[in-house]
């Protein structure tokens, strides 16, 4: 019992001095807790101090510094797109065989420079044996029929002109001095007698007149000659008409025929050449000489390299078989792909130039000229294809290398800015190095914008004509994490 009273007692006097003493103890809990946020300022005071590098005079005259100043300009940001060197389809051809047949001869490798109409193979072909035989048999015909009716034009316009002179009534001499050495085929035999009996009925006619006055002769028979002039008259006119009718048909007919020969012959020519793939002719060698009739030479359409052979000699081809590809590399094709992302953000323009970095040549930048840029976007790719020319007159590049195409987007104006190789960055944030003095360099950490091979836009942190650290920003960043660890 008295122990439970005793204990009763200690834990009144216990919360007695408790509450006597809790001023005193919060006090001293307030002051704790100031001691420690002093402390921990003063923690982060050193971490301050490290933002900023200073260089002993041995380093800063070490190190070659370059500084930028800080200004506000017009940006341009490039997307770099990849892309493959091609063949420039206008200079890049394949060589086929026209029909089937036998390679007799192969004159060319790849690698050799042809130039144009250089023979590049030899093909045996019966089709184009039989095209080359019906061509000279349609030209034979042709050449038949055309001297036919160069004869029935000749003697159309004779006759033409002999009945003029008949018409005339001109001297049977003078008609027939005249008329002597000209063609006149057939109708000679028929007009000429024609028109003598009618002379001969006008001049009986004319003797009968005054022996009709004097009563020699009846009058019977005066009428009886003047029936026979008009009789004669009229049989040489109905035979004039007749013949100058007869002339133009015959003339005609035979024009006919000459078109219709005219037309066989040029589809034939057409159907050989269309063969061979090149024009013909009709004097050459291969159209003269049978023994030539079935050889077929294969030629460059134009001057350039073999750039592939695909048979040998005495194979046998097939029609529209590749025999070699053949092209010019002086200009070649760069082909690549703009996103449909990147579209709204790009500017092109027809001939355009653009620059081009081949994986085969690093330390180069070429030249290209925007040649095609589609109008479809590929439901494939989600790009838009894009074809650009590109010299190549040392021959260096090939078809087929690795490109990256950079292609200039639209212009931000106004923009702070700083040369690229100025910006840093240290565990994902970008920042650069201010210049304070020749020894003093203060690190700012930046939020870039746009960015370009050689300028990045600087949207928070800079204000704009500052000294930024160009070359010697990486030795400052090493400085600051050195002193860091220390």
């Amino acid at each position: 019992m008295k122990s439970r009273v005793f204990l009763i007692l200690v834990v009144v006097l216990s919360v007695i001095g408790i509450g006597f003493l809790w001023p005193h103890l919060q006090k001293i809990i307030v002051e704790n807790q100031t001691a420690e946020t002093e402390v921990s300022e003063g923690v982060a005071e050193p971490e301050q101090d490290s933002a900023a590098v200073e260089l002993s005079d041995e380093k800063s005259k070490a190190v070659q510094f370059t500084f930028s100043q800080v200004k506000r300009q017009s940006m341009n940001q490039v997307r770099v797109v990849p892309g493959r060197l091609q063949y420039d389809d206008r200079k890049h051809v394949s060589v086929k065989a026209p029909t089937e047949g036998v390679l007799v001869e192969v004159r060319v490798k790849p690698g050799d420079i042809v130039k144009t109409g250089q023979v590049l193979a030899v093909l045996n072909s019966p089709e184009i044996g039989t095209a080359r035989a019906d061509l000279l048999q349609k030209t034979a015909e042709y050449e038949l029929v055309q001297k036919q009716y160069n004869w029935k034009s000749l003697i159309q316009n004779n006759v033409q002109k002999l009945i003029d002179a008949l018409l005339s009534q001109r001297t049977m001499n003078s008609v027939e001095e005249e008329f002597t050495d000209a063609k006149l085929g057939s109708y000679r035999s028929q007009l000429l007698p024609a028109y003598s009996r009618y002379l001969l009925a006008l001049m009986i006619d004319k003797k009968s007149a005054p022996l009709a006055k004097s009563g020699a002769i009846s009058q019977q028979s005066k009428q009886m000659r003047e029936a026979d002039v008009q009789e004669s008259r009229a049989a040489l006119k109905a035979l004039c008409e007749q013949s100058i009718y007869d002339v133009r048909l015959d003339r005609d007919q035979m024009l006919a025929e000459l078109n219709d020969a005219e037309h066989r012959r040029t589809i034939s020519r057409q159907h050989l050449e269309s063969l061979i793939g090149a024009r013909i002719d009709l004097n050459s060698d291969d159209m003269k000489s049978a023994e030539k009739l079935s050889r077929l030479e294969i030629i460059a359409p134009f001057a350039g390299t073999i750039e592939e052979r695909t048979f040998s000699q005495s194979e046998r081809v097939n029609r529209s078989d590749s025999l070699f590809a053949l092209a010019q590399t002086d200009t070649l094709w760069v082909a690549a792909d703009i996103r449909e992302s990147d579209w709204s953000a790009v500017s092109l323009n027809s001939g355009q130039d653009l620059k081009v970095k081949v994986i085969a040549f690093p330390d180069q930048i070429f030249t290209a000229r925007l040649y095609y840029l589609g109008r479809q976007v590929s439901p494939t790719t989600n790009s838009v294809p894009l074809i650009a020319e590109i010299k190549n007159p040392g021959g260096i590049l090939r078809p087929g290398m690795f490109a990256q195409v950079m292609i200039p987007g639209k212009e931000k104006a106004n923009v702070i800015a700083v040369p690229a190789k100025a910006v840093l960055d240290d565990a994902a944030q970008e920042f650069v190095f201010i210049k304070d003095s020749d020894r003093s360099f203060r690190r700012v950490d930046i939020q870039s914008g746009l960015k370009t091979e050689d300028w990045i836009e600087v949207q928070q942190g800079l204000a704009g004509g500052e000294q930024v650290v160009e070359d010697g920003a990486f030795i400052l960043k090493s400085e600051l994490l050195l002193e860091r660890e220390e």
